[in-house]
């Protein structure tokens, strides 16, 4: 989990915006995979 939140960190620093379903983004985190 640690993993996906520095990678998150990363591409939000250099301009990249999280997708989700209602709204289009650069990158999404599949949350059904990843550790809570």
């Amino acid at each position: 989990p640690q993993m996906l939140k520095d990678l998150k960190s990363l591409l939000e620093q250099r301009g990249f915006q999280e997708g989700n379903t209602t709204r289009p983004g650069d990158f999404v985190i599949e949350r059904a995979f990843a550790d809570q």
